[in-house]
């Protein structure tokens, strides 16, 4: 069965600038070997794959629109937005920890976060659609309540998930992170609370190494809606498998949520230069199917996937096809061209999902285990 799905984008994303990767030595040399990892190459190749693909038929195209202050404010301070401003106004090349702008780049992480309301409103207010590919830079998950860092500004997925609670009263909100750096910014915007239940499966000890850890559960109204769950290298598609059915899965059957909002980096790919996780094609379309038919049972089908990392341009916009034919149910006829080899899933894995289960039972039921490897 084909789900009909929305499709937001715009192309003054690409005028998000980042630059170049830079080196800069003793004496005053720099270096400059490449364009950042987060650059508008990415958005060309997810699009172009879109197109080419044939899933482009399948999509309704939708065009997002700016975050205004009030939107912003929901989740960011004052000073925060006035910063950003400010930085980009004067050229600052670097706003916050490896968050790296241009002259455009404020009034772009506002279309950014925008197009999360908007898929928000196209979720809520269609009759037709209830599912949303939000094609979208700046990504937003590293960016805090008062921080940007990390390629974000903005939270693009904590402000939409804000706005679902104001504007249309939701009361339950799961933002579920599969990006391989863990989402820093979302943990931190939604810490105090019980209505947005943020869970984020992750690369272990890696970007940021302060933060991810497992007994991080929350703190006050909000103990028990943070989880994070920190996976070992080579973890691969079974065992992201294995994550959804021992943890995942049920947590959310448990929360009954209104909406479901991913953040979608697909930087857990196998070929991606910054992780190890070792995801391909078939790992992505598997996990956007599962929360697809989590939505369906749970919050009359509502879905937003929201593009976050990916930095290998040969891979991330292959990774994408399995994320949105999982998020349609369209099966395109290509064949991955880059053979891997199949790999047992180190017991690693398991460890890590014991210690998740065994630290979160006090807030969620789990089964017994069984393999699914």
């Amino acid at each position: 069965m084909v789900h009909k799905t929305s499709w937001i984008w715009d192309e003054r994303f690409l005028r998000h600038d980042t630059g170049k990767i830079q080196y800069v030595f003793e004496g005053g040399g720099t270096l400059e070997p490449c364009d950042e990892f987060e650059n508008k190459h990415r958005m060309n190749v997810i699009k172009e794959m879109i197109e080419k693909s044939g899933l482009v038929h399948y999509l309704v195209r939708q065009s997002p629109y700016e975050a205004s202050d009030e939107d912003l404010l929901r989740v960011h301070t004052k000073n925060h937005i006035r910063h950003v401003q400010k930085a980009c106004e004067a050229g600052t090349r670097e706003v916050g920890p490896e968050a790296y702008a241009s002259a455009e780049t404020e009034g772009i992480a506002r279309l950014s976060a925008g197009a999360v309301m908007k898929a928000v409103d196209t979720v809520m207010e269609s009759e037709t659609i209830s599912k949303v590919y939000a094609q979208i830079r700046p990504p937003g998950h590293h960016a805090s309540s008062d921080q940007a860092m990390g390629f974000c500004f903005y939270n693009n997925v904590a402000v939409g998930a804000a706005y679902a609670i104001e504007h249309y009263g939701l009361k339950r909100i799961v933002i579920l992170d599969w990006d391989v750096h863990h989402g820093n910014g979302t943990q931190d915007i939604f810490y105090e609370r019980d209505d947005v239940l943020v869970i984020s499966v992750h690369e272990e000890d890696y970007f940021p190494l302060e933060s991810g850890q497992v007994h991080e559960a929350g703190q006050g109204k909000g103990e028990g809606y943070n989880i994070n769950i920190p996976v070992p290298p080579l973890t691969g598609d079974e065992g992201y498998q294995y994550v959804f059915e021992s943890i995942i899965a049920p947590v959310i059957k448990q929360f009954q949520p209104e909406l479901i909002i991913i953040s979608a980096g697909q930087d857990a790919n196998a070929l991606d230069p910054i992780s190890r996780l070792m995801v391909t094609r078939e790992g992505f379309k598997y996990m956007a199917n599962k929360v697809r038919e989590l939505a369906e049972s749970y919050c009359e089908g509502r879905l937003i996937v929201a593009q976050e990392g990916g930095y290998n341009l040969a891979y991330l916009p292959i990774a994408t096809m399995g994320v949105i034919e999982g998020l349609t149910g369209v099966d395109v006829n290509w064949k991955d061209p880059h053979v891997l080899p199949h790999r047992t899933t180190p017991t690693a894995l398991f460890q890590a999902v014991d210690n998740v289960v065994n630290y979160q039972k006090r807030f969620w039921k789990f089964a017994e285990k069984e393999s699914f490897c």
